[in-house]
């Protein structure tokens, strides 16, 4: 049982830290929040423009979230299943 744990804690851990790398990735090589966030400045009344900047925003801190959420949940729940399946290991059977 502590084997698997520990496997599972692996793999949290790993797939955490690859989610928040793949989503930093993309996060920085977002130039649309940019030049939609430049646009809605120049033109704050504009509706096409402050659409194009609500959608370019969804995404950009939608990114930030999985950067955030992967670093977090991978870190945490990886490191509980580890701690715990090393917890196990240590304690006598009965």
């Amino acid at each position: 049982m502590s084997g698997w744990l520990r496997a599972l804690g692996t793999v949290v851990l790993l797939v955490g830290l690859a989610t928040a790398a793949v989503a930093g990735w993309h996060l920085t090589r977002d130039t649309t929040f940019a030049d939609a966030a430049a646009a809605y400045a120049r033109h704050p009344e504009h509706p096409l423009f402050e659409a194009d900047y609500y959608r370019a925003a969804a995404w950009h801190y939608g990114l930030v979230a999985f950067v955030v959420g992967g670093l977090l949940i991978g870190l945490a729940a990886g490191s509980v299943l580890l701690a715990l399946g090393e917890t196990l290991r240590r304690l006598p059977r009965r």
